[in-house]
This record gives structure tokens, C-alpha cells and sequence, in this order.
């Protein structure tokens, strides 16, 4: 979990990065990820999901 301080100061990365560059599909998701808990938490679901995935395909023997 992030803190509240990383969380600000990634803010302010992708706010610098808008400035210079403008928004794009990563800018706009990294600002989600740092300003909606509930974004947060159905990203880590969605991650942990994902390992559990290529964890039971590797314990399988399968390769993806």
C-alpha cells in the first residue's frame, strides 16, 4: 500500500510530466491511481488476480 506522501509526490511527477509532455492514457491512469482509493483497490485486485493466473498455468506445466 502507498503512502500518502508517495502518493503526493507521484502526483506531482505525472502533473511536471503533463506540463512539459500533455496528458496521454498513462498520465491520465497514474492521476486516477493517485487521487481514487476505489481505483486503487480494483487495480490490486486486478494484479492479484493476474499472479494467481500465471501461477496456476506455471504449476500446470503450461506456458503462456
Amino acid at each position: 500500500m502507498k503512502t500518502q506522501a508517495q502518493l503526493k509526490a507521484k502526483l506531482k511527477q505525472v502533473e511536471d510530466f503533463e506540463s512539459r509532455w500533455g496528458e496521454c492514457t498513462e498520465s491520465r491512469a497514474m492521476r486516477k491511481y493517485c487521487t481514487d482509493a476505489k481505483y486503487r483497490e480494483r487495480v490490486h485486485q486486478f494484479n492479484k488476480a493476474s499472479v494467481n493466473t500465471i501461477k496456476h498455468y506455471m504449476r500446470y506445466g503450461n506456458t503462456i
